[in-house]
């Protein structure tokens, strides 16, 4: 029996400066996820894999910069998250998850 494809989930999230507890924007649970990130606020949003990296500024290793109205692509392996820290105050980012290889749909 196959399993369902699971449905895409959407948010907006807001993400508090680089320094302080990072906002968890997602953490895959059992499959490989695809996630799309847009940052919609005027601060730098700094994401990273590990929350402790974005706790201690300055913070360059292990992070990926998303300037200003600027999105990517991202795909998060099962159990692993992603975390966002804003250079700045008023951080706001929305975030797209889906199933990154819907093996149940291939199969049909």
């Amino acid at each position: 029996m196959r399993k369902p494809i699971a449905e895409s989930k959407m948010n907006t999230v807001l993400v508090p400066a680089v320094g302080t507890a990072p906002a968890t924007l997602y953490v895959a649970a059992s499959a490989p996820l695809r996630i799309v990130v847009r940052n919609i606020s005027g601060a730098v949003i700094l994401l990273s894999h590990n929350s402790t990296t974005l706790n201690q500024p300055p913070v360059l290793a292990d992070t990926f910069q998303l300037g200003p109205g600027t999105e990517s692509v991202f795909i998060l392996v099962p159990k692993q998250g992603i975390y966002a820290g804003a250079a700045g105050a008023g951080g706001i980012v929305s975030i797209a998850v889906s199933e990154a290889i819907p093996i149940s749909w291939m199969e049909s």
